[in-house]
């Protein structure tokens, strides 16, 4: 106890080493203790994302009556986290029947119920009748999150009537440049060549450097449709060039899924070259949704637990993960 009311009196005496030392030792704490909790967070990280592919694959279950009724009263919530917890339920099971319901949601005339998670929920239904209630959101003047996520749900969709709307909306001078530039990126997400005169006059024009540069990513986007898709595809994997995202380029292997693809990134798994490790997660995971990852990825990712790779610890819980996926 001496020994304590001598250290804060040296401590009253110099304050400024006193605090830098209390922020050195926190620090230190707080290193140990992401390090201690690492495993756990890597492995909460790698179920969510083999959850998230396994729901995107062709064989999500069907809700039940009794789970789409709730789920559906629940939309119908006055809080709008109880709303938002429905939507992202019937998005991910891909509930066809929730269309019309998630449709009502968005277009509540109070307003209270006009959310991005509602309309991004109805993206990832992938349903083309939702274009035109999408279309009406993407124009709503005072919400512009709604605005965002509902140009980000027609570029999930990518029906043509979405691709005309969002070209005539990224070369709208009147319109401001935030909403221009999520119009040309949802035109990039889909892929159409249909968008390609509209994307190459913003791409030539003197127009704002960022709006080139979102139509030329655009356009690279739809080039890498082009011809053999899916060499294009598996060769841009981790480039990241013109601000094209892995995540998109997963999306659309996810889409022409084949053994060509399997062999592929099983083979960039193994192969010893520099990939972030976000980026292995999601290729594991794609693959394990799949049940596609080779016995010898998983050999070869256990190599590199030593070396700080994807695969540092719980290499057997990832394998429990991997077969109940």
């Amino acid at each position: 106890m001496r020994q304590f009311g001598r250290m804060l009196e040296w401590a009253g005496q110099h304050p400024a080493t006193a605090l830098m030392i209390l922020l050195t030792l926190w620090a230190a704490v707080l290193a140990v203790r992401a390090k201690l909790t690492e495993h756990a967070r890597f492995n909460r990280t790698f179920a969510d994302a083999v959850w998230d592919w396994s729901q995107a694959g062709a064989n999500a279950r069907p809700l039940s009556p009794n789970e789409r009724e709730k789920l559906f009263e629940q939309l119908a919530s006055p809080e709008p986290a109880e709303r938002w917890m429905a939507a992202g339920t019937l998005a991910s099971w891909r509930e066809s029947a929730a269309l019309w319901p998630l449709v009502a949601a968005m277009e509540d005339a109070e307003g209270t119920r006009r959310t991005c998670v509602i309309s991004f929920a109805l993206g990832k239904l992938d349903n083309p009748a939702a274009v035109p209630a999408l279309i009406e959101a993407a124009r709503q003047r005072s919400n512009v999150d709604l605005r965002v996520c509902a140009t980000h749900s027609l570029g999930r969709i990518g029906a043509e009537s979405a691709v005309r709307f969002l070209a005539k909306r990224s070369a709208d001078p009147s319109v401001n440049q935030g909403d221009r530039s999520v119009a040309i990126s949802a035109l990039g997400e889909i892929g159409s060549p249909s968008a390609l005169p509209a994307l190459q006059a913003l791409a030539s024009t003197g127009e704002d450097p960022m709006l080139r540069s979102f139509a030329a990513s655009a356009i690279r986007q739809i080039g890498l449709l082009e011809g053999d898709a899916i060499g294009k595809l598996l060769g841009a994997i981790g480039d990241n060039r013109d601000w094209i995202q892995d995540d998109w380029i997963l999306a659309q292997l996810h889409r022409r899924w084949n053994d060509r693809i399997v062999t592929r990134l099983n083979e960039l798994l193994r192969a010893n070259r520099i990939l972030s490790r976000g980026l292995k997660l999601q290729i594991t995971a794609l693959l394990a949704a799949k049940h596609e990852v080779n016995s010898t990825t998983m050999n070869a990712l256990a190599r590199f637990r030593a070396r700080g790779s994807l695969a540092r610890g719980g290499s057997g819980e990832r394998r429990a993960l991997i077969r109940r996926a």
